[in-house]
This record gives C-alpha cells, structure tokens and sequence, in this order.
C-alpha cells in the first residue's frame, strides 16, 4: 500500500495534489475559500467551495432545530452538493446526535486517500460501506469516483437525513442505500449480511462528551467498530480508518482490538495521503492529528 502511494506521488516524495491537476474548477481563491493561516476550527473545509443558491432544509427533533446550508464542494476532479449544518461544531457539544452533521479533519484526510484510489483505478466496480456516514461526503465520493454500489450507514436519524438529502442532490438516488445500523446489532447477525470490497470509517472513533482529562475511548465500542468491520469487510477487501486522534491511546485501543479479532492493522503516514499543501497550514493542527490506519483479514482468520 505505501509502495503504491508513493509511486502516485513520485519518487522524489512530492505530493500531487489530484484537484490541481484533474480539476475542472476555475482557480479562484476569492470563490473557491480555503482556510487561512489562522487557527482552522475542526470543523473547516479544507477543500474549495462555494455556497450554492436555493433553499436548505431544517433537522427537526423533539430536541433541537438545526439548519443546515448547502455548498458546492470541490473535490479533485468532482463537485459536490452538500448540505452541512449551519453553526459552530462548539455549538452542538451537548447534541451528540448532531456531530455527523459537521466535516471534520479524518473527512478531509479519508477523502484524498479515496482520491489515491481513483488515480489508481482501485475503486471502479466496487463496493463500498460507509461507517458512521455523516452527511454522506465521503460516500458520494466513492461512488462519483467509481465505486459500483455505496451503502451509508449511521444510526442517528438527523444524520440519516442528511445524507439521504445529499444524494438526492447528487442525483445518486439510483446507486447509493442509506442504511440505520447500530453497530453492536450490525455485527452479531454475522455473514447473513452484506460484505463490502471497502469499508470505509471515518472519524466513528472519538468520545462525544469528555467527562475527565485526559480522556479516553470506551474499549467496548472500539471492539464493536472493530468487529463490525470483520464482519461486513470480504475476505479480499480492505478497512480504510482515519482517526481524529483526540483521545489518550486511541490508537493503541484500535490496534489491539484489531489484533484481537483476526485483522491486521497497518499504520499508513498521513503525509502519504493529505497533500503537503494541506498539511502546512499554519492553523491546521487538528488536520496533523488524525491517523491514518488500513485494516484486513489476517492469514489464515476466517472472514466472518
């Protein structure tokens, strides 16, 4: 895997940024806003935008109205309507059932790894599940750049909504499911299910409301997420993870659960899958946090 991402990026260790030179979109600073060299809020978008006209849509719950705004999201050689929420992440910190609605750095780090793939041809034809699918970002990214069948998953409802809103606007109704999964229920029904050439988990691992410092995952949750991945993941396939890294041994917590149910877990740079560019931004430090993992079935383990 790190013999291929360097040959993408050249020998000499450079990074090709795709957007520059796949892109069709018009290099307009002004139109196209990326952050700046202050500090960047774990929330910015990392990648060129511009806010699109017409109406948004309103989450409601017994709990809480959220509006929500619509962007065109510019990445690599695609451009993506999405619908993200309309305040501060800080803002929703008692609203766990709202973070999905947010972009945060593993998306953006999850997103330029998925690019890789598409340079490569390593995601036409296949199929793809998205874990803890947010707005539906990073799965409408597969599949514009060339899965064959995307399902998202979450198992929050807002959440849900929003991501069936985005691929309605992408006008990927006829090859995208949105699924509910709880991921504890998700695994246990075992290989009745669907498995997936790629399973994609992206920022699913952090904890919503710290209760001391420094904080830590839950361990039956990692193991959940864990075994949820082995079980949807096919015996060929490949776990693509990147963690937000916020939390005290996270990292170390993923790799063991990983150890302990059959799949191996490789640490992969994240310098060979963001762009430099990217990375140098004087604000970014939530961006530099993330890790980057690559999850499969180890020798000899059964798939399920």
């Amino acid at each position: 895997l790190r013999a291929a991402l360097a040959r993408l990026h050249g020998e000499g260790g450079d990074h090709v940024c795709p957007r520059d030179s796949d892109s069709d979109m018009p290099p307009s600073s002004d139109r196209y806003p990326r952050p700046g060299a202050m500090a960047i809020a774990e929330n910015a978008c990392f990648f060129p935008y511009e806010h699109e006209g017409g109406e948004g849509f309103e989450q409601r719950s017994s709990s809480a109205v959220s509006a929500m705004r619509r962007r065109r999201v510019f990445v690599g050689k695609h451009q993506i309507s999405l619908h993200v929420a309309d305040h501060d992440a800080f803002e929703e910190l008692n609203s766990p059932d709202e973070i999905g609605l947010h972009i945060w750095p593993g998306t953006h780090a999850m997103a330029h790894w998925l690019l890789l793939l598409e340079k490569r041809g390593d995601l036409e034809g296949k199929s793809v599940l998205d874990v803890g699918c947010g707005t539906g970002f990073i799965g409408i990214l597969a599949r514009m750049a060339g899965a064959r069948r995307v399902v998202l998953s979450d198992g929050e409802a807002k959440v849900l909504n929003a991501a069936e809103a985005n691929v309605t606007a992408n006008g990927l109704g006829d090859f995208m499911d949105v699924q509910e999964m709880n991921w504890e229920d998700a695994w246990k029904s075992g290989g009745a299910d669907e498995v997936f050439d790629l399973v994609l988990l992206s920022e699913v691992l952090y904890v919503a409301q710290p209760r001391t410092v420094p904080w830590r995952l839950v361990d039956s949750e990692v193991a959940s997420v864990v075994a949820l991945t082995k079980a949807r993941l096919h015996a060929n396939g490949m776990a693509l993870v990147t963690y937000g890294n916020r939390e005290d041994g996270g990292c170390e917590q993923l790799r063991a659960a990983a150890k302990a149910i059959g799949l191996t877990c490789e640490d992969v740079p994240l310098a060979e899958v963001v762009p430099a560019e990217d990375l140098a931004l004087d604000g970014a430090l939530s961006l530099r946090r993330v890790r980057v993992f690559c999850l499969r079935h180890a020798p000899g383990t059964p798939a399920c």
